[in-house]
């Protein structure tokens, strides 16, 4: 659940792609069945929603949302192909249709709504080893016991460029001390090496991120989680506004909600995917290692 476009890129993207997939002769899902393939977006930056695993010597993309991905397309009886950007690229690719549906953890925002088309939630119901942190590094834990000293301190706060992050930066730093970085390897990279103060992100990308460097660490979630009301809990598959996709929309919506009946031991698809995921990712994701 991590991400916000901006209204500028909108308004941007509005005015110098407009026409890109309107007024369509064919609808979306009639294209994709003849074709044979559907495209996604995604940015595997985001374990264990996307992220890469070695398979034998070779790159493979994995995570709870290829998972999903891979589902609406074995749905419509044809081919999953995915196309890899960073974050912000998934969200325009959508908008314009050069991909057929992005999945990347999308949380639903009303900038964003005005963008893109979103499916219908396909939120887990229990996300207890997930929240919305902040990383410094470990020289300089006691120089912040709250949110607040961020602020006061003049902290420059990093957050991943187009992302909800940012917007949560915003409650703990003026906006002139908060920089957007595309990518979240070279964020938590700056905050290593002492460019950055502080990082918002993801606990599951904190828990990543603190494999590669070993100096940074992510702030007790009792003290520091950045959405305690769970505001961006609803996350979806988004799709360009053209009428064109609608079609395609419904058959996501449909594979959404299967995906969400439970089994006899009280376990729906999206439970299993995202275990599944979590015990493919190289790093541990246990509910110990994000502290209250």
């Amino acid at each position: 659940m991590k991400k916000l476009l901006t209204l500028g890129l909108v308004g941007l993207m509005a005015l110098t792609l407009s026409g890109c997939t309107s007024g369509s002769d064919q609808d979306a899902l009639s294209r994709i069945k003849e074709q044979g393939y559907i495209t996604l977006g995604t940015s595997p930056d985001y374990a264990p929603s996307e992220f890469y695993i070695d398979d034998n010597g070779k790159k493979k993309l994995v995570g709870s949302d290829i998972a999903l991905a891979q589902a609406i397309a074995d749905e419509i009886g044809v081919e999953l192909r995915i196309q890899e950007s960073d974050f912000n690229t998934v969200i325009v690719n959508a908008q314009t249709g050069a991909v057929d549906m992005g999945i990347s953890g999308f949380s639903w925002t009303k900038s964003r709504d005005d963008a893109v088309d979103f499916s219908d939630s396909y939120s887990r119901d229990s996300d207890l080893t997930s929240f919305q942190g902040v990383m410094v590094r470990k020289e300089d834990v006691s120089k912040y016991p709250n949110k607040e000293a961020f602020r006061t301190s003049g902290a420059k706060v990093g957050a991943q460029t187009a992302s909800i992050q940012y917007e949560m930066a915003l409650t703990i730093a003026d906006e002139k001390n908060i920089v957007q970085i595309a990518s979240t390897a070279d964020t938590a990279m700056q905050l290593s090496t002492g460019d950055l103060d502080a990082f918002v992100c993801t606990s599951p990308q904190a828990i990543a991120l603190m494999e590669t460097f070993d100096n940074i660490t992510l702030l007790p979630r009792g003290t520091f989680d950045m959405d305690p009301e769970g505001n961006y809990n609803k996350v979806g598959v988004i799709f360009s506004k053209d009428p064109a996709y609608d079609s395609l929309q419904e058959v996501v919506n449909k594979v959404i909600a299967d995906a969400q009946v439970k089994n006899e031991d009280g376990k729906s698809k999206l439970d299993i995917w995202y275990e599944e995921a979590v015990a493919l990712a190289p790093f541990d994701l246990t509910d110990e290692l994000f502290g209250e």
